[in-house]
């Protein structure tokens, strides 16, 4: 192939690689539909491993795309431990390995293990330090959380995520003052994103701040009416009100279309366990546990 061919394959692999994350990201962080954008970014991860199965960054993709789109635990491992092992460096494969893949199977020790390798292998990054605030927030180690976040705000001091986790770990130590302050600035940097608001329901109510919590529930609810809102993240603010009927109904909805949401901050969210205390949440997820296991049992892997 002449060089000019091989640089433009190159590109073109690069490029497939990235519109697959862009499309995940959206998903995830609520700025597409799931059932929309995941199967997008499954097709383009694909073509980018078949052009180049060398590629860390499309294996990265594509075990995004057969966790959440494909539910296929199995598949999903073999890309994430594929693409470090074509780059061990990669931080965001290390990452997502750690937040989305290890943390949402139940392994929690090897989860945070792998954010912080990550973290070590680019210390001045504040994304791979918010990594390790998210993971450790989910895991249940809210003090680390706390600690990991403000040191990724103090490389980047307009991290969503990091500002996001630090407010979620204070809320989870019961400072819930100064978690509502960290809270209102994350709202202002990131116009109002509905994960902060989510969070911050449950903080209101939890201070015994009903109206302010309703006021943020009605204000998700009337959004949602026009634009599109996880339904995961709706139904733990319903549930934080009381409205648990809906709640159930938006959990339901959350798992039909893929939400990636429910299979991490469903399971593990201090902020959703008004919903895990719900038998008909707890079948929701024993049924997802159930798809994404199904690939194991079938190969008699456990």
């Amino acid at each position: 192939m002449p060089p000019a061919s091989r640089e433009s394959g190159c590109w073109v692999r690069t490029c497939l690689a990235g519109l697959a994350e862009a499309h995940e990201l959206s998903a995830y962080y609520g700025f597409a539909r799931p059932q929309v954008s995941l199967p997008q970014a499954k097709e383009a991860a694909s073509r980018a491993v078949t052009l180049d199965n060398s590629l860390a960054e499309a294996h990265g993709a594509l075990a995004f795309a057969r966790l959440h789109w494909d539910r296929d635990d199995r598949e999903a491992e073999l890309e994430f431990l594929r693409a470090l092992e074509l780059n061990p460096r990669y931080i965001q494969a290390r990452g997502w390995y750690a937040y989305l893949y290890l943390l949402a199977a139940g392994r929690a020790e090897e989860a945070v293990a792998q954010a912080q390798q990550a973290a070590a292998f680019d210390p001045l990054s504040g994304y791979a330090n918010a990594m390790v605030a998210i993971t450790c927030d989910l895991a249940g180690r809210f003090s680390e959380a706390e600690n990991a976040a403000r040191h990724s705000l103090e490389l980047d001091p307009g991290n969503y995520l990091a500002r996001f986790t630090l407010h979620d770990a204070l809320h989870a130590l019961g400072r819930f003052e100064e978690s509502i302050k960290v809270a209102e600035l994350a709202l202002a940097m990131s116009g109002r994103h509905m994960f902060t608001m989510a969070a911050l329901t449950v903080t209101y109510f939890d201070w015994n701040k009903t109206a302010e919590a309703r006021a943020l529930y009605g204000e998700l609810s009337s959004r949602a009416a026009r634009e599109y809102i996880s339904p995961l993240f709706l139904a733990v603010s319903a549930s934080a009100v009381g409205e648990q009927e809906e709640a159930i109904r938006l959990a339901h909805e959350a798992y039909e279309i893929r939400d990636p949401s429910v299979q991490l901050f469903g399971k593990y969210w201090a902020c959703a366990s008004r919903l895990r205390e719900d038998e008909r949440f707890k079948e929701i997820l024993a049924k997802l546990s159930s798809a994404l296991a199904d690939s194991r049992r079938i190969l008699g892997k456990h």
